[in-house]
């Protein structure tokens, strides 16, 4: 890696402040983009590169600003969060602009939680790439160490036929509330949280969260109010834990004070601090119980006032989407066989508002050259209400497309190698980095990946 990394072209500061006002004149983000972070992780880089700061010491610092460290020597993985899954084309080309400049491998690749991850860059240059990445509203800030992690949300939300409720403000709510929060910051392991708004189907993988708000709406009094069902305790690798349900109904304005002292009772559990390796709130709710760990979150309950969640919900300029013009004109007969066929099929799905669809992009591996970055940008620009969605299962998800539109969106994702179809069947492999670069994997997930994916396509329908 050393030579593909000095061969990497090195962009300078002018270039990072002209690409930012090309980019966008205002860059609206969920989380608040801080310039004296960045100023303090060169400070703090600096420092640990110079000998003068311990591993130890560096370390936490390091990962609370979501740059990882490899397998590979002096190179780093950077992590971006992208709560919700919400990217805008700005964001779509500042990451291919990453992917480009910075990434050796020219690649960028989603996570299954939703994220975007750069690898082998070098510590020097990660200052300058989270700058690119906050001129498009994105930040890396606590997307890795023991602090709340990426929050994930449904690709369909706002347009899924059987949802109860949009979720997606509360999430940017809970997002905002969590992030830089004191109690949140050095967790005894990391934490994991998803929202989502429909209860009869699971597209977030709602049973191995930490914890899952499921909305809800039940009626009090006469009228009808808002709330979520709430689950705690899940989790896969050692120890795998299915979530339990908390609360059956807790309305809406409790849900930030519920998720403090949730917090709460995680971190002071001490317990967990003793091995890292069952350090997860799962390990707490086995040892004691659900009744006696609601206890402990009721008992802080009773000393967290009320917590408005409204003046943290607002983000138009990330949650507007302006769905183009729909369109009495025919799809150009482009309704019978062949690959626009069964592309279609396999992955476009008409949402609840008429006459408009979701289109699922599938790159191989959640993989992304610059080009497919910036591809996406304009096909984004172009034919959907302006956003995409990243998903767990390492896709896109295209938002707001016209009927008459969809052959000309297949054209596109073609001209950019993403029209491959099968977004949910079972060539659609998901793989970590693994060996490639991940310091704790333990397998070439990504080989294997591939080699399962070329066999499982020699197989007849």
């Amino acid at each position: 890696m050393t030579s593909q990394t000095q061969s990497t072209p090195k962009i300078t500061q002018e270039e990072i402040h002209q690409r930012s006002i090309e980019l966008t004149q205002h860059a609206p983000g969920i989380i608040p983009f801080m310039e004296d972070e960045i100023q303090r992780f060169e400070a703090e880089s600096a420092s640990f590169q110079a000998g003068e700061q311990d591993n130890a010491v560096f370390t936490p610092f390091r990962l609370r600003q979501g740059v990882y460290g490899q397998r590979q020597a002096d190179v780093q993985m950077i992590r971006v969060k992208i709560p919700g899954g919400v990217l805008t084309p700005e964001s779509l080309d500042a990451l291919g602009e990453v992917a480009e400049y910075f990434a050796p491998l020219k690649k960028g690749h989603i996570t299954t939680r939703e994220n975007i991850q750069f690898h082998h860059v070098p510590l020097p240059q990660c200052p300058e790439v989270l700058r690119l990445l906050g001129s498009a509203g994105l930040t890396t800030r606590e997307a890795c160490g023991n602090t709340v992690r990426n929050v994930v949300g449904p690709a369909v939300a706002g347009v899924c036929a059987d949802e109860i409720f949009d979720p997606t403000p509360y999430l940017t709510a809970y997002v905002r509330f969590g992030v830089r929060h004191p109690i949140t910051q050095s967790f005894p392991r990391k934490f994991k949280t998803a929202f989502t708004g429909c209860d009869s189907h699971d597209a977030v993988a709602a049973a191995i969260q930490d914890l899952t708000y499921v909305s809800q709406v039940k009626e009090v009094d006469g009228e009808l109010k808002q709330g979520f069902k709430v689950y705690v305790g899940g989790g896969t690798s050692i120890m795998p834990r299915l979530a339990k349900p908390l609360y059956e109904f807790l309305p809406e304005e409790d849900y930030l004070r519920l998720a403090l002292a949730v917090w709460t009772v995680f971190n002071n559990a001490d317990m967990l601090r003793k091995n890292r390796m069952m350090a997860r709130l799962k390990v707490l709710i086995d040892k004691i119980g659900l009744d006696a760990f609601r206890e402990l979150v009721e008992t802080e309950l009773k000393n967290i006032g009320p917590i408005d969640p409204r003046p943290l919900m607002t983000a138009e300029e990330i949650q507007r989407e302006t769905p183009p013009k729909l369109s009495a004109a025919s799809t150009n007969g482009h309704n019978g066989g062949g690959e626009y066929s069964y592309w279609k099929a396999t992955n476009v799905v008409a949402q609840k508002q008429a006459g408009y669809y979701l289109v699922y992009v599938k790159p191989v591996r959640g993989d992304l050259t610059p080009a497919q970055f910036h591809g996406l940008a304009h096909i984004v620009r172009r034919y959907t209400g302006g956003r995409a969605r990243t998903t767990q299962e390492q896709n896109l998800a295209l938002r707001w497309i016209p009927e008459n539109n969809l052959h000309d969106v297949w054209e596109a994702l073609q001209a950019i190698g993403l029209a491959e179809p099968g977004a949910h069947q079972i060539t659609n492999v998901v793989s970590c980095p693994g060996t490639d670069s991940c310091k704790l994997g333990i397998t070439s997930s990504m080989g294997l990946a591939r080699a399962i994916r070329e066999e499982l396509g020699t197989w007849d329908d």
